[in-house]
């Protein structure tokens, strides 16, 4: 029926990834149902969206929905009218006889009980989902290598590219964590002891180290070198992502009053941060900000600590413990 509800969808699953931009929406523009019980109750109206994430949903009889419902590895039991889409992504849906759905119902890898309800889109299953990927080179700009063609990718590219980096990353803090667990634990220590002076020393770091890498790449001779220097300061920057991702992951973990193994922890706790970084970096402007300071302050971390191989000493000096008296008694 609407061929833009693939960029509706891929919007959707962005904004209700990110808690900032679902909350500033304020109670009329929707609802987030984040691994809880929600109930539409007949005759009531949600004006806008409704997304359940690991959630449980119940729309009653004679319950509206103004907008699109999204279900992600949650379960919705729907017995009222959807004025828009129903997408169903790795969760369960179960439709009631008096169930209306006035766009489209999509699935991807989940599963719909349609019953005797009215769907007045398109249905369209996982297989047949048709993304619009597209690369296209519109102009060419001057940079200072010479001309390079600006590549211009769809949203919806971009997006999965955003979902993709950040499972990746996931996986590579488990690897890491698992062969460099006392490492990865104590430039987590270091963030959390010393957040300010691992910042602004990773800020230092990412300005100068830049223009002094690429001056070297620029000379030819000292080309290798530069490669070197610059192939270290994005390795301590993934470093120190991940080693934020693991306190971030602990923390997750006693919130939930769940215990979670060191390598468990690192990947969930890096999966939820690159999914929030990078998400508000979709903000034009000002969405560079916020991942560029974590990952100067995770930067700054590693590098006090030298990747992890030693404690970084404070500029305290403790005082030295005083000697111990001699005994003077005589035998």
């Amino acid at each position: 029926m609407k061929k833009t509800f693939y960029i509706l969808l891929t919007v959707l699953l962005l904004v209700f990834a990110l808690p900032v931009t679902a909350f500033a929406a304020g109670e009329q523009d929707g609802r987030v149902v984040l691994g809880s019980n929600f109930i539409l109750e007949s005759g009531d109206t949600l004006e806008g969206d409704l997304a359940i994430i690991g959630g449980t949903a119940t729309l009653e009889p004679e319950s509206t929905v103004t907008g699109s419902v999204v279900v992600v590895g949650g379960n919705l039991e729907a017995d009222g009218l959807i004025e828009e889409d129903l997408a169903v992504v790795g969760g369960n849906a179960n439709l009631g006889p008096e169930a209306v759905i006035g766009g489209d119902l999509v699935t991807f890898g989940g599963n719909v009980n349609r019953g005797m309800a009215q769907v007045e889109g398109d249905v369209i299953s996982g297989e047949e989902l048709d993304f619009p990927f597209s690369f296209r080179f519109e102009r060419w700009f001057e940079g200072p290598l010479g001309f390079a063609p600006a590549i211009r990718t769809s949203f919806v590219w971009r997006v999965g590219q955003y979902i993709f980096q950040s499972v990746m990353l996931a996986a590579l803090a488990m690897l890491v964590t698992m062969f460099f667990p006392k490492q990865t634990r104590l430039v987590a220590d270091t963030i959390l002891e010393q957040p300010v002076l691992a910042g602004a020393f990773g800020l230092l770091t990412v300005i100068v180290g830049t223009i002094l890498f690429v001056l070297l790449i620029v000379t030819i001779c000292l080309a290798l070198a530069g490669v070197a220097g610059i192939a270290l300061l994005v390795a301590g920057w993934v470093f120190g992502l991940i080693a934020l991702g693991l306190e971030i992951g602990e923390r997750l973990g006693n919130a939930l009053n769940r215990s979670f193994q060191p390598v468990m922890a690192a990947g969930l706790g890096t999966l939820v941060l690159t999914l929030v970084i990078n998400g508000i970096g979709f903000i034009a402007c000002v969405g560079w900000l916020v991942p560029f300071l974590v990952g100067a302050v995770g930067l700054g971390a590693v590098l006090m600590t030298r990747y992890g191989s030693r404690p970084y000493a404070s500029a305290a000096v403790e005082e030295p413990p005083a000697p111990k008296k001699r005994s003077t008694k005589k035998s």
